[in-house]
């Protein structure tokens, strides 16, 4: 902040700049003699007319208001990025693998459900094509005649499932009873074996002496259903067997199938599909309920005589749980942002140790370990640059810290350290070595005037005074060098070379080296 910004406010600048502590008269003179002078907060004036920065040209409600700002408002916490990274690939990772998991679990739970259902659906349809069985019974016992009465009586007892269309008695192949005849006329009196789709399936019962279905296809009454066909043998007087007819089931689909209760998938959350091989070849689906998704569905196969039908489960929201991968991916990304600040603070905290152990804390240059370690390094560095090792040592420091006091001591290797910074540039390595003493590290084109220009450099930008408590101060110090490689090839060497180049510096200007180093 500037002195002419706050001068109408005097006790807040005293609060502010623990460096107005001078009595009212020198105030007032301070005031005349350098109101348009900027003032360090440190205390340091400065000679050269500077432009005040706009932050300092800002009122001091501004300055509340943006600290504020600073330190009320939420902060975002910066990220570790690499962890961060890492963290969101493992996510997915684990992500991909839990829904890998969850589908092979999922896929195994619907195989076992599809099992049930398919044991249901195969006794159910060995109950009804046993039916035909009752029929063969009362056939045999009739010595292949049964009156009209009789069939439908027995026939209305054996339809009394849900599903079942007709009952037929075709001796001989021919329909000639038929329950329920309504419905049914335009089969009464047809052949199976003169009929060129239904032969085949006729022929294929008679010679395997076995129920054998055909279908599921259309039917002459209309709709779609499955012919049971069970061939009946008579046994003649000699022995032998001769063959009568069939008694014939006729099965509604899907109604017949209403007792294995397949829409009690759906409220399992299964989309299913009961499907065989039609009669030109063709997949044809039997019973089906929901909309199968797209992925590969669960197949499990049902046995029925000369018959393969297919059950196929699937979820309905498809293999993969769309609740539980977002959730999955949400907590990863949340505990890998969390590692990421942690990781981020911990850098942070190392760094500022770090910091803490390789600088100075009242100048911030590096300190005697942290130069030592440079030094070595560009020693150790093949083909090294030439360098020049600057050791520099107060004047008078010990004086000024007598007499003005520890805080102008401090104000002094402040202002010290920025001229130095001002003079090598913002490349060299500068380093506070002691309490008054310096050292620097400035790589050069190895000529002759290296080192004497970087004398001059620091000569020139200590030429002005500092303004400690009003009065100005001449900041003056004692430089000596060494040259690397000539001069010396380690740390130790350059610096004993260095001391004693600045020993005879300080004997030339007529100047005493403090008897000893103030600390700040």
């Amino acid at each position: 902040c500037s002195f002419s910004d706050l001068s109408g406010n005097k006790d807040f600048f005293r609060c502010v700049c623990p460096a107005w502590r001078a009595s009212p008269a020198a105030q007032q003179e301070r005031r005349r003699n350098h109101r348009s002078r900027r003032l360090d907060p440190c205390g340091i004036w400065s000679h050269k007319k500077q432009k005040v920065s706009n932050h300092a040209r800002r009122p001091a409600t501004a300055l509340f208001s943006s600290g504020f700002r600073k330190h009320c408002m939420p902060k975002v916490r910066p990220l570790h990025f690499p962890v961060f990274l890492t963290g969101v690939l493992l996510t997915i990772a684990f992500a991909v693998y839990a829904a890998w998991t969850s589908v092979g679990h999922r896929r195994t739970d619907a195989l076992r459900t599809a099992e049930v259902y398919s044991a249901r659906l195969e006794t159910l349809l060995s109950g009804l094509f046993h039916k035909t069985d009752v029929l063969e019974s009362v056939i045999i016992a009739g010595h292949g005649h049964i009156p009209k009465t009789v069939f439908e009586d027995l026939a209305r007892s054996l339809a009394d499932g849900a599903g079942i269309r007709a009952i037929q008695y075709l001796p001989d192949g021919v329909v000639t009873y038929c329950y329920p005849r309504e419905g049914n006329e335009a089969v009464i009196g047809t052949s199976v074996f003169t009929n060129p789709k239904r032969r085949a399936d006729a022929l294929l019962a008679v010679n395997s002496r076995g129920i054998v279905l055909s279908g599921p296809y259309s039917l002459f009454q209309g709709g779609l259903g499955l012919v049971a066909r069970n061939p009946i043998f008579l046994t003649k007087a000699d022995g032998q067997e001769k063959f009568w007819g069939f008694a014939v089931l006729i099965l509604d689909l899907p109604e017949a199938l209403k007792p294995v209760f397949l829409d009690a998938l759906r409220q399992e959350g299964y989309a299913y599909r009961l499907h065989c091989r039609g009669e030109h070849g063709d997949d044809l689906t039997i019973a089906q309920g929901g909309v199968m998704p797209s992925g590969r569905p669960v197949d499990y196969g049902i046995q029925v005589p000369n018959h393969a039908w297919t059950l196929s489960l699937a979820p309905e929201g498809g293999w993969i749980d769309t609740k539980e991968l977002p959730l999955h991916l949400g907590l990863g990304f949340v505990i890998s942002g969390l590692c990421a600040v942690v990781a981020h603070q911990r850098r942070e905290k190392e760094r500022l140790l770090r910091q803490t152990a390789e600088t100075d804390d009242l100048t911030g240059l590096f300190n005697r370990r942290k130069l030592n370690r440079i030094v070595d390094a560009l020693c150790r560095t093949p083909q090294s640059a030439h360098f020049v090792f600057l050791y520099m040592d107060l004047n008078a420091f010990k004086a000024c810290n007598d007499t003005l006091g520890h805080f102008w001591g401090d104000t002094v290797l402040k202002e010290f350290a920025r001229r130095l910074r001002s003079a090598l540039g913002p490349l060299a390595a500068l380093a506070r070595v002691g309490g008054d003493e310096f050292a620097a590290v400035a790589v050069t084109d190895g000529g002759r005037d290296a080192a004497p220009e970087l004398l001059r450099r620091i000569r020139e930008n200590l030429r002005e005074p500092a303004m400690l408590d009003g009065a100005p101060y001449r900041i003056s110090c004692s430089v000596g060098w060494a040259e690397f490689p000539a001069e010396g090839k380690n740390y130790e060497t350059l610096m004993k070379t260095a001391d004693a180049r600045m020993y005879e510096d300080k004997r030339r200007n007529g100047t005493e080296r403090a008897h000893g180093n103030a600390q700040a």
